[in-house]
């Protein structure tokens, strides 16, 4: 529902632009032991995204932050590869908690 202040129309429904609540994965591809990483802060890095897996006993095996291909700025995604499916599973439960104050948003990649 939207509501009129002082001229000004307002969201009543409080959720941010682009929709609310966590966004379903897609279908786990066979074998799967990578993770598509999005909504991501700006301030995060390889110690803070191991340390955040590891709360579920993930351990990962790599990760590989996207960046824009002319300006080099951090997308605010990436992928991490996983040691095995079994960790990659426990990662993926995480999906929509909270990661330095903004909701991740984890998906299946191959």
């Amino acid at each position: 529902s939207r509501v009129i202040t002082g001229g000004k129309v307002a969201n009543a429904g409080g959720g941010q632009a682009g929709g609310s609540g966590i966004k379903a994965m897609s279908v786990k591809p066979e074998g799967c032991a990578k993770l598509f990483l999005g909504n991501l802060s700006y301030d995060i890095d390889d110690e803070g995204i191991t340390k955040f897996f590891m709360g579920v006993e993930a351990e990962i095996k790599s990760v590989r932050w996207l960046h824009h291909k002319d300006s080099g700025d951090f997308k605010g995604c990436g992928y991490a590869d996983f040691w095995n499916t079994e960790a990659c599973e426990k990662a993926a439960t995480l999906n929509g908690k909270n990661l330095l104050g903004r909701p991740i948003r984890i998906d299946w990649a191959e």
